[in-house]
């Protein structure tokens, strides 16, 4: 047998083995039960109320956490959700004060009070939770939470100054119960001036309180995933599914919101990584929902009428971008030294084939990324230019650098502190089909400059961990965006490098970091238009990231559901608001 057909036979196995996994997750498929059948890409980091943050994540909270206020996913306006209104906001702007709702009971009966705000506030903000990839945005605007003693329902949120975030701060903080979670209060001498001293002393209790909460158990156990929204985790088995089930006798049934339906009865969360398994899936209506699946299956998809018989499906601009990552500060041991220099980076930009990544992956369903900042933002900057494909300016640029073949091996080296060092790095990535064909479409582009790179899968969790350990050379990332203000500071502030955020790549300075703090405290418009700009511009000139391109959202929902409204907001549809047709109630099993 030859070795090209070996391959192919190992991969039909490999394929035939996904397709069997994924099918037994659902036992005897019944399209007349009101289950919904979601697909998302991987398992999440987490399902911690504060310390996991991956997109997959964020989608399953959708149905199981709720905040105090939410972005409406079609006037794309913010809406009160947990709070009778908006935030009422003093003259000064640092007072934002708000009204829980009178209904809202937790799991076990009780009302939910400010001081399960209080609580909540805390965790998110306490140096001891283990939420140091996005607790900056919370710090550099909430100082503290003040209570009402006459109304329980009642809270202020005090704010350090003006910040364009301010009245919506609290619509991804997820609100806990204080009585579940500190049932005996070890928290409740924990101050807001312990929680922001420059110096933070922990006491011994609090400790031990953190290093509980902390643990695994509250990212991956069913029974400790609580919060208030109308599903609770049932089940989780790692790398297959994530189940989760409509609550008896919750709060929110008698509401009228399209956010606090439970319709169906389950949603199962099946994870599936390989795209070719995700086209069988909905080939053989294994699936009833997707915004994951690969821009040519879907095509092909679409050309077929049982397809289109059975499912509703569009192509949806987003707020998302892909990009490479190059880190700019390595330790020089572990990680060597290719990318500190703005010249290396800048040639990346010009051997990376963005637009015929568009074309060929995504069939011309995606425009190029410039910025920081979606083209679909009023504060987008125009006036910067798309950097396009030119092997020979980065070959100048390169040679600027240093960086020549000086032995004949068709990559170029450099001596680097005393040491001899190739241009040949890794260029990691999240394991998938589609992932794969990139990496190695700009590992064949980079080549012809003399650039080894070196494609390199690895699974979510341990890509995830690296990213913030700054343990990588080059990486192929993606960020989910949102049409609310997005805070630059988690991405790119110098301390999100430090305290090892979501600033993977070592980017900024003081300029940078003055440029972010006047954007987010400008509440002027132009004021704040003109800081975005100029942070825009500064992130485009030192080019931590080779912007690549915004992919458009692939939607696809079955049509034995009415309410599958698509959305350009993520996640693009409202699970828990799927109700099941009365004509596919009496139907028989598929055989």
């Amino acid at each position: 047998m030859s070795s090209k057909i070996k391959i192919m036979f190992k991969r039909i196995l490999g394929l035939l083995a996904i397709v069997s996994v994924l099918a037994s997750c659902v036992e005897k498929r019944d399209l007349s039960k009101n289950i919904v059948v979601s697909h998302i890409l991987s398992n999440p980091d987490g399902l911690h109320p504060f310390n996991d943050n991956s997109v997959m994540r964020s989608f399953i909270f959708n149905y199981t956490q709720k905040s105090l206020v939410k972005l409406d996913l079609e006037s794309l306006e913010y809406y009160p959700s947990l709070a009778k209104n908006l935030a009422e906001i003093s003259e000064d702007g640092l007072r934002y004060t708000f009204e829980l709702r009178e209904d809202i009971r937790w799991d076990d009966g009780t009302l939910i009070t400010a001081e399960d705000v209080l609580f909540t506030t805390k965790l998110q903000l306490c140096p001891l939770t283990d939420n140091a990839q996005i607790r900056g945005n919370y710090t550099s605007v909430i100082k503290s939470v003040e209570l009402y003693p006459e109304n329980p329902r009642k809270f202020t949120m005090i704010a350090w100054d003006k910040h364009v975030s301010n009245s919506t701060i609290y619509s991804e903080i997820w609100i806990q119960q204080k009585a579940h979670w500190d049932p005996d209060g070890v928290l409740d001498d924990l101050s807001f001036e312990d929680i922001h001293a420059t110096t933070f002393k922990e006491k011994e209790s609090w400790s031990e309180w953190f290093n509980a909460f902390n643990h695994g158990d509250n990212r991956y156990k069913p029974e400790n995933l609580v919060g208030l929204g109308p599903y609770q985790v049932t089940e989780w088995e790692t790398g297959s599914y994530i189940t989760i089930a409509k609550k008896d006798n919750w709060w929110g049934e008698s509401d009228s919101s399209i956010y606090n339906q439970n319709n169906p009865k389950e949603i199962i969360f099946k994870i599936i990584t390989d795209d070719a398994a995700v086209f069988l899936s909905l080939k053989s209506q294994e699936l009833d929902v997707t915004n994951r699946i690969g821009t040519s299956k879907l095509f092909k998809l679409q050309k077929h009428d049982y397809f289109n018989d059975a499912y509703h499906s569009a192509f949806m601009n987003q707020y998302s971008f892909y990009y490479l990552g190059m880190n700019m500060r390595p330790d020089g041991i572990k990680r060597k030294a290719f990318f500190d220099d703005v010249t290396v980076r800048r040639a990346m930009a010009y051997l990376t084939p963005v637009d015929e990544i568009v074309e060929v992956l995504l069939h011309g369903e995606g425009s190029r990324q410039v910025s920081n900042l979606s083209n679909l933002k009023k504060n987008y900057n125009d006036t910067l230019e798309l950097i396009p494909l030119d092997i020979d300016k980065a070959k100048l640029l390169l040679d600027e650098a240093g960086w020549t073949d000086s032995d004949g091996d068709n990559i170029r080296d450099k001596m680097v502190n005393g040491e001899k060092l190739q241009l040949s790095f890794q260029l990691s990535y999240m394991s998938s089909a589609s992932s794969k064909e990139m990496a190695l479409m700009i590992k064949e582009s980079m080549w012809r400059a003399g650039v080894e790179a070196i494609p390199t899968p690895m699974d979510f969790t341990l890509f995830y961990k690296n990213a913030q350990e700054h343990d990588f050379d080059m990486m192929l990332g993606g960020w989910g965006g949102s049409a609310s203000y997005s805070n630059p500071y988690q991405l790119w502030h110098t301390s999100s490098w430090a305290n090892k955020g979501s600033n993977f790549c070592g980017f900024g300075d003081a300029e940078s970091d003055s440029l972010i703090n006047a954007a987010n405290k400008a509440i002027d418009p132009e004021e704040h238009r003109n800081a975005i700009f100029a942070l825009q511009a500064k992130i485009y000139e030192d080019q931590p990231y080779v912007f690549m391109y915004s992919p458009k959202r692939k939607l696809v929902a079955h049509k034995r559901f009415d309410n599958t409204d698509f959305f350009y907001e993520k996640p693009g549809f409202i699970i828990n608001n799927f109700l099941l047709k009365e004509e596919y109630k009496n139907m028989a099993p598929m055989p």
